[in-house]
């Protein structure tokens, strides 16, 4: 888990640059006011009108997508930001990680032969939003470190 969601900003930043910062905003259990619940519901659109949040569209764990409007949420408990990786959510997972690695598989056969610092991060980014074992199995990754190497802490 990257971090916990304090409201309805930080989701729409979240969702906004989600290319830059990679990751999914799920939440444990959202409630409608009509009682309706939707566990491990993934937020995939916070949508503004006079710079008000109007309607908000997530994704159920059958894959259903829902959009309704602000005032119809009666609670939205464990908002969290997570990488693709550990969403909770398997429908959405499996349709988060194929577009991410299409993305990644994309992202290196245009920069191949070069290796800038824009499309490393980038790479980062994406890398750790798949996981670095599922990354490897689709894309020869060179120049990440690999996961076996060990961390040297220096004492005094």
């Amino acid at each position: 888990m990257r971090y916990q969601i304090d409201g309805y900003t930080d989701m729409y930043t979240v969702i906004a640059n989600e290319r830059k910062v990679g990751g999914a905003v799920e939440a444990g259990m959202l409630r409608l006011r009509s009682g309706e619940e939707y566990r491990n519901a993934v937020i995939t659109r916070l949508e503004m009108a006079a710079s008000q949040f109007c309607s908000i569209g997530f994704v159920t764990e059958e894959g259903q997508r829902l959009i309704v409007h602000v005032n119809e949420i009666g609670m939205i408990a464990d908002a969290r930001h997570v990488n693709v990786c550990e969403l909770q959510n398997e429908w959405m997972r499996e349709q988060k990680l194929a577009e991410r690695l299409r993305h990644l598989k994309r992202l290196c056969e245009l920069n191949e032969g070069s290796c800038t610092p824009p499309f490393q991060e980038e790479v980062q980014i994406l890398v750790q939003d798949v996981g670095l074992e599922q990354a490897r199995e689709h894309v020869d990754l060179p120049f990440l470190p690999s996961g076996e190497q060990t961390k040297v802490v220096r004492i005094a």
